[in-house]
């Protein structure tokens, strides 16, 4: 009975740790934008280059992602959630300090953005299964996930409060606190020794074996394809169906509504794919959700441009949109070991983010091209039963033999 309760204790501070801290990288960086005005007047910045500087900000959290996965693989999961608490933290106090565009651009450009790119999904997961389990694991990556959205919520009411009331300053300080307070949280995360063979073997292999090794194993190959199209197909919806909603007749007020539903179905996807990811294999979850987009995208093209429709197919892509994160993450771990989830995630998250910076430029192309966006879901739902195809196929094992 004791033991039961030490472990039912254990698994639940594990999982509010976790999602703490992804609640709090994923907030800030969703809320870069809600920031931009009173940055800009506090650091007498021009807006465009303020703008400039979280496109920036953009690209070193893709980078750092699979850069902090191998610093983790040679040190600790815990030493990376440390390590980016304290870069969050000392890069959001110099914000209201930062009076240059260099200063700021080394602060929200470099310090904060790399401490969220350690603060990542693939490492706290791979800090997490380390600890938990795959099992375990599987269940509390869905709550994980669905924090993300939480914490941008919370974070952007609280935001909008405190920089009207209290300004910059204040609410920097406060959030500089907030990431100070992450790094307990991370120390709750931490797994004493090498306990695994897993991590035996990832500690005795170079970057270049960890890499060669996964870059030759055609299932990740499918994985990366199929993560990727994620990537290509999420950012049409996030930076292009609002306005494809209202190009069709529906008001700005219904189509705002809709991204409301969006937002919301994307939590509950998030949880319902962490759970069935414990019970069901992750590589048909993948084939289920991929194929779902490419179908209800043709539904949608082809139904009458009703809201009803439009509700419909926004609460279908929130459904199915961030609940590939959790099945992704676990067919990788499960494939090369939880000791190299933060890099070989990472790198596959880096493709993710590639399709979305495709997928947001060609769309805006293609409006003024063609004058309407059935080019770029055309592709889209070719990429989308092709990534649904990919992962059915693949196998779903580990390459690590456990003795």
């Amino acid at each position: 009975m004791k033991n039961n309760t030490k472990t039912m204790t254990n698994v639940f501070l594990t999982g509010v740790a976790a999602c703490l801290l992804y609640a709090a990288s994923a907030g800030i960086r969703s809320n870069y934008g809600v920031m931009l005005t009173s940055i800009s007047d506090n650091s007498g910045i021009a807006y465009g280059q303020v703008s400039l500087v979280l496109a920036v900000s953009q690209l070193v959290f893709g980078i750092m992602q699979p850069f902090f996965g191998i610093v983790a693989l040679k040190k600790s999961n815990r030493f990376v959630l440390t390590l980016s608490g304290m870069l969050m933290a000392i890069g959001m106090f110099m914000i209201p300090y930062s009076k240059s565009f260099w200063t700021l651009m080394l602060a929200l450009g470099i310090i904060l953005p790399a401490g969220t790119g350690g603060i990542s999904f693939g490492i706290i997961m791979g800090a997490v299964t380390l600890k938990l389990g795959e099992q375990k694991a599987a269940t509390i990556s869905g709550l994980v996930n669905a924090a993300s959205g939480l914490g941008g919520s919370a974070l952007s009411s609280i935001l909008r409060s405190t920089l009207s009331t209290a300004g910059l300053g204040a609410t920097t300080f406060g959030l500089t606190i907030l990431f100070l307070l992450l790094i307990p949280m991370s120390l709750l995360l931490g797994n004493k020794g090498i306990s695994t063979v897993e991590e035996i073997t990832g500690k005795n292999e170079s970057m270049h074996q960890v890499f060669k090794g996964a870059l030759s194993n055609k299932n990740y190959l499918l994985l990366i394809f199929a993560f990727f199209t994620c990537g290509f197909h999420m950012v049409i919806i996030e930076t292009h169906l609002y306005s494809q909603f209202v190009s069709y007749g529906i008001s700005e007020t219904f189509s705002a509504f809709a991204y409301s539903a969006y937002g919301i179905a994307t939590i509950i996807g998030a949880i319902i794919s962490g759970i069935l990811c414990s019970k069901l294999k992750m590589k048909n979850i993948l084939a289920f959700l991929y194929s779902a987009r490419g179908i209800s995208t043709v539904l949608f093209l082809l139904a009458p441009k009703t809201p009803l429709v439009a509700l419909s197919y926004a609460i279908i892509s929130g459904l199915t949109g961030a609940s590939t994160i959790s099945p992704t993450s676990g067919l990788v771990g499960k494939m090369f070991g939880s000791n190299k989830l933060g890099v070989l995630f990472g790198f596959a998250f880096f493709s993710h983010q590639i399709g979305g910076f495709l997928s947001a430029s060609l769309g805006g192309l293609s409006v003024e091209v063609t004058g309407d966006y059935v080019l770029i879901w055309t592709i889209s739902i070719i990429l989308c039963l092709l990534a649904g195809l990919a992962t059915f196929v693949m196998k779903e094992e580990p390459t690590i033999k456990k003795t």
